[in-house]
């Protein structure tokens, strides 16, 4: 870890506030239950206070020092990440285009005993989300690129309205920009009967049914994002936005296909050299 410092992740969360070591317990059951709670209301749940601030800077120490490692991708999508049929009529919300441009590390160009892997490893957290999604089972993706990566947006980084194509996604806010990069979204409006009114009415700017959750550096965010339309606005300035993504399945093996590894990676495994 050239000299940095690693932590073991019992330490760096705030498990005073967040009792995530022993969900069973009545502490930790009580917690989960809320943070469930949270999730089933409005498909997002939001731990402000997970890390502790003393350790978040490590953890920002780690993201920044792996910038460089960053794949960047610049280009347009509908807010279905998907190509248009030719059958779409004119001015319907698929045929219309969002930008994008955004950075990321993949999890091999992480430091095998970094402090983010020891989080991303760590059985308590993930037993946590397994909760707070309702799932029997959870486990930690199989990608060697997509297991756990750190989202980087630079001056002029921005993410453009979209639903995911995975159900739910986990991630750590670490460091936010100077100015710009918060995160807007319009909660579970996938297949409700006026969906695509309210994705024409928000790609208009009619921001009637827009929130926003401001960046807290050291929250946790676990976030269906299937359902909800959301987006990151353009960040600006020197500070890069770091928000790394935990990523894990339902079923033990799974890895991306190698589309999405050049998509998001510009290559499909492990460097050659």
């Amino acid at each position: 870890m050239d000299g940095r410092k690693v932590l073991d992740a019992a330490r760096m969360v705030n498990l005073d506030r967040c009792p995530i070591e022993d969900l069973d317990s009545a502490d930790g059951a009580a917690f989960a239950r809320a943070a469930r709670g949270r999730f089933r209301k409005d498909g997002i749940c939001m731990l402000p206070g997970f890390i502790r601030p003393e350790t978040l800077e490590i953890l920002a120490e780690e993201a920044n020092a792996c910038v460089g490692d960053a794949w960047f991708c610049r280009g347009t999508h509908n807010v279905y990440l998907a190509e248009s049929s030719p059958d779409v009529p004119t001015g319907d919300v698929a045929t219309r285009y969002e930008r994008t441009f955004v950075g990321s590390v993949p999890y091999d160009r992480i430091g095998e005993h970094s402090s983010l892997r020891r989080l991303y490893e760590w059985d308590p957290l993930k037993e946590l989300i397994r909760v707070v999604l309702a799932k029997p089972q959870l486990h930690r993706f199989a990608d060697p690129l997509g297991a756990c990566s750190v989202n980087v947006f630079v001056d002029g980084g921005e993410h453009g309205w979209h639903f995911d194509e995975s159900e739910f996604s986990v991630t750590l806010m670490v460091q936010a920009p100077e100015s710009g990069g918060a995160f807007e979204y319009v909660p579970r409006i996938r297949g409700r009967a006026d969906e695509k009114s309210i994705v024409a009415a928000v790609l208009d700017g009619n921001r009637r049914h827009v929130r926003e959750l401001p960046f807290t550096a050291g929250a946790l965010l676990i976030f269906g994002g299937r359902e909800t339309l959301h987006r990151v606005t353009r960040v600006s300035g020197t500070m890069p936005r770091l928000v790394p993504v935990l990523a894990y399945a339902e079923r033990p093996g799974l890895e991306n296909s190698d589309e999405v590894r050049m998509l998001f990676w510009g290559r499909t495994g492990k460097p050659t050299a």
